[in-house]
């Protein structure tokens, strides 16, 4: 489904469940991490690509009663209503809530809104559903209510959206590729001073997204864990941010304790081969993108032990079903991988996948 595509469906929807044509309709994409996982929040670098074709609509308009936010998911369809005054409660419409309390609460409180919503993105597959229903609820009411913001403002206020009100402790990568990256290009960002480039795509080559299988829920897994590990690592270290560290610093990253040290060490390792991937990216050095992928999955396994099984045999199997290189996608603990494929074997690749790992589905070739 196109981006028009879910621009007339979120609006028919809008129209068949609350009775009148929306206002405003808006959407945002979400993004597969091509390298540098858990860097963000660490300042490091990471390399995203916004995703064609896989993303969030939503089609908002003023609502009949003060205060209240009327919100209705198409795609599961759910329907919630919340107060603009209200916390977090552990479901799909807080960052809905969250999103309006951060940007318009004044404006919510005196007029009310009614907000549907429809998403081609696989909830738990680690494409940044959450980032995406985020980014696209603050288009809307930005352009509802006439608060324009840039789209490097609407990152960071996304960004705090989810580490404030829904409560995960996640870096700006996610917000950052939905709302600034363009889609099917991928995205160079320094996650502590927010400079950006775009990166060139690989000619004759694509990248397969792969769902596991396996969904997770950053909130209640180890994610929060790994911050917190990345913290105690910084403090061992005596520096800000384990960005502040490069490949020369492993003596001392190996002499501290572990899980400390092993963290610290996949993300100062990861950081390079985000840098080193955006070079063989310029380059068009194929075979050196392969391989920084497959070494960061590795140091995702080994070092931030955040793959699953499932994930960690995906890997191994699309590289036997001739991918040039694959790693875990996201936040880890399930969720999709990504693997690098010559643009003529994608139609044997994705067969060959699926069938030797049932449980797998191809989400997106871009």
């Amino acid at each position: 489904m196109n981006e028009q595509d879910m621009a007339t469906t979120v609006a028919e929807a809008y129209r068949t469940h609350f009775g009148e044509a929306p206002e405003v309709v808006t959407s945002a994409p979400g993004r597969v991490n091509l390298m540098g996982e858990h860097t963000d929040y660490n300042g490091g670098f990471v390399l995203p690509m916004a995703l064609s074709g896989l993303g969030v609509a939503i089609a908002i308009g003023r609502g009949p009663t003060p205060g209240t936010i009327e919100a209705y998911s198409d795609t599961f369809h759910d329907s919630e209503t919340r107060r603009i005054e209200e916390s977090a409660a552990g479901k799909w419409s807080d960052y809905v809530l969250g999103a309006l309390k951060a940007r318009t609460a004044a404006e919510v409180a005196e007029t009310g809104v009614r907000i549907a919503l429809i998403t081609t993105l696989p909830m738990g597959a680690g494409l940044s559903s959450s980032a995406a229903l985020e980014v696209a609820t603050l288009r809307a009411v930005s352009e509802l209510y006439g608060k324009p913001m840039s789209p490097v403002d609407i990152a960071i206020e996304a960004r705090a959206v989810e580490n404030k009100f829904v409560g995960m402790p996640c870096g700006i990568m996610d917000q950052f590729a939905s709302s600034v990256g363009e889609p099917a290009q991928a995205l160079f960002l320094n996650t502590r001073t927010l400079e950006f480039e775009p990166a060139p795509s690989l000619a004759g080559h694509s990248f397969v997204i792969i769902h596991s299988g396996v969904s997770h829920q950053l909130t209640e897994d180890g994610y929060a864990t790994r911050v917190a590990e990345c913290n105690a690592a910084c403090k061992a270290l005596g520096v800000e941010m384990l960005s502040d560290l490069g490949v020369d610093d492993m003596p001392r990253i190996e002499a501290i304790d572990p899980p400390m040290s092993l963290r610290a060490r996949h993300i100062v390792s990861d950081n390079q081969r985000a840098v080193d991937g955006l070079a063989a990216l310029k380059s068009g050095d194929v075979q050196t993108f392969g391989q920084l992928m497959l070494g960061s999955h590795a140091s995702q396994r080994d070092d931030f032990e955040i793959t699953v099984p499932e994930t960690d045999a995906i890997v191994e199997g699309a590289m036997a079903a001739g991918a040039v290189g694959a790693r875990q996608t996201g936040g880890g603990f399930g969720g999709s991988i990504v693997a690098l494929v010559p643009d003529d074997a994608v139609e044997a690749f994705g067969e060959a996948i699926t069938k030797t790992l049932p449980a797998t589905r191809i989400l997106a070739v871009t």
